[in-house]
């Protein structure tokens, strides 16, 4: 089993028994010979940064999340800085687990807080909470109520995404459970919700009810909107809907997937990501077969120091001049970043970002600036000029 910190083992994997799918997200790019230069610039530091997020464009800061357990209300500067949650007590931090991650939406003009974490048990809590026109969070020592709990078999793979899509439904990204080679071949079980990405309508007094469109109402578990991913540690959804998706593979391969939308739901709906039938666009477990997988549309083998993707952010006009559209990625052991371009189908565009940047936990943006954390507790910022 390999691992080495909060994101390595997971893969999006793509098909086995059948001819694998290639998605075609809708893309606003700009071309790959458009020329920019990229720099990075430190802004601050908290221990064991893992997810960066904004709650509106318009408010005048943003928030960082510590897998230790805390969330830090920031300045867009990061020169003021304030503890705005600390749930710690609540938490199990070590390895994968922790407080992994956390989205914000609006129901009714009241701003929710959603958490990802790791409960004192070991096992996956999603809670919500309610978050005050100052930004601050209503119960500042306590993680809100309970809206999902699932557990987990072992200490690795917990994923830890969770977003807000353009429908105002919740997404909750799942690893496989753990150990390695997905063992109970858990992440094309249905009757479990490991290895899914999820998709609910949370409830402020805790718990939550399926959505309307979700694909698999017949299944055992209906919260399921896509199957077969390893180890979704970070998810984004574009301006167009696409859901992009990091996941961190296995022994060999690392896999971006992009999900497009229809004309009713976000990306994802229904769709098989091909784990644990394959690694990427390559062959892994010979017992599991696969209909219709979804092709990953970029992978990248271990060569080079690499070994565990950490997405995810899609930039724009603004975030990255010159680089609308292109998606930004780290890989946690070789401490680089890397964009890719996509042309709806394949991969056509890709070039390093930044370097020596230790261990990257995370890519993530807000709507005018896009950030890296790395273990060490650096958060910078990605500043990109046109040369």
């Amino acid at each position: 089993m390999k691992r080495i910190a909060l994101l390595l083992c997971a893969l999006f994997l793509a098909g086995c028994g059948s001819t694998p799918t290639t998605t075609a997200p809708t893309t606003t790019s700009q071309a790959v010979n458009t020329s920019v230069v990229y720099s990075t610039t430190a802004i601050g530091d908290i221990k064991s940064p893992v997810d960066l997020v904004e709650r509106v464009s318009s408010d005048s800061w943003f928030y960082v999340v510590s897998q230790e357990g805390t969330i830090q209300q920031w300045s867009r500067d990061g020169r003021t800085k304030r503890t705005v949650l600390d749930v710690s007590s609540f938490t199990t931090f070590g390895g994968e687990r922790g407080l992994l991650g956390l989205a914000f939406r609006n129901v009714d003009n009241e701003w929710q807080a959603i958490l990802n974490r790791t409960n004192r048990d070991g096992h996956t809590e999603i809670t919500i909470t309610t978050v005050n026109d100052d930004g601050s969070f209503a119960s500042p020592t306590s993680p809100g109520k309970v809206v999902l709990v699932i557990e987990q078999p072992y200490q690795n793979h917990n994923g830890g995404a969770v977003l807000v899509g353009p429908d105002n439904m919740v997404y909750i990204g799942m690893g496989d459970g753990g150990s390695a080679d997905d063992p109970d071949r858990i992440a094309q079980d249905m009757s479990s919700l490991l290895g899914k990405i999820l998709r609910i309508n949370p409830s402020v007094a805790g718990g939550y009810s399926v959505p309307n469109g979700n694909p698999f109402t017949s299944s055992p578990h209906p919260e399921i909107w896509s199957l077969g991913v390893r180890n979704p540690w970070r998810m984004t959804f574009d301006p167009h809907g696409t859901l992009w998706v990091a996941d961190v593979g296995q022994n060999e391969w690392e896999e971006v997937t992009a999900l497009p939308s229809d004309k009713n739901y976000p990306g994802g709906r229904g769709a098989n990501l091909g784990w644990s039938a394959f690694e990427g666009s390559h062959a892994f477990n010979s017992d599991v077969t696969i209909t219709n997988p979804v092709v990953p549309l970029f992978e990248y083998d271990h060569s080079k120091g690499r070994c565990s993707i950490s997405g995810a952010a899609v930039g724009n006009n603004t975030t990255t001049p010159g680089r609308a559209g292109w998606f930004f990625f780290g890989d946690y052991c070789a401490g680089s970043v890397s964009a890719i371009l996509t042309d709806g189908s394949t991969t056509i565009g890709v070039e390093e970002v930044a370097s020596d940047l230790g261990n990257v936990m995370a890519v993530r943006a807000t709507h005018n600036t896009m950030y890296i954390l790395s273990a060490d507790g650096t958060v910078r910022e990605i500043v990109v000029s046109r040369s």
